[in-house]
């Protein structure tokens, strides 16, 4: 009788978690373009930190562009973990951003925020092209 219980117990814990995995947020091929936008973006504006000008331009619409993502993520439905995401990989950019209000924003710290942008955008990709289709 014990034997029978676990199995059923197993069964139903796996019966579970093979229903979660399918009812999570499905493929979205928006959600994926624009996190590779995101990436490519932030990719690009690396090689232009030593132009302050187009640095603080790049910033801006980067930063501009994370926000859109995180406003049309934030509404999928089971979309919790993607939510959280691209709230952070915004923060990241807003304050990227925000940075070039001040008069003087060294080309290395702009290289490391684009790098954590384009790095955080690489994840959520894998993460977003990984769902089932």
């Amino acid at each position: 009788m014990k034997k029978l219980l676990i199995v059923v117990a197993v069964t139903a814990l796996n019966g579970c978690a093979l229903y979660n995995a399918y009812m999570m947020t499905k493929y979205d091929p928006n959600e994926y373009r624009i996190i590779t936008e995101i990436r490519y973006d932030a990719l690009q504006a690396k090689t232009y930190c030593d132009d302050t000008d187009t640095s603080r331009v790049n910033a801006v619409n980067l930063a501009s562009k994370t926000h859109m993502f995180t406003l049309y993520s934030e509404h999928v439905p089971k979309n919790k973990d993607l939510i959280t995401a691209s709230t952070e990989l915004d923060a990241i950019a807003q304050g990227l951003a925000n940075q070039y209000t001040k008069p003087t924003v060294s080309a290395g710290f702009c290289r490391i925020k684009f790098g954590n942008v384009e790095t955080a955008a690489d994840y959520m990709q894998k993460v977003i092209g990984a769902r089932p289709r």
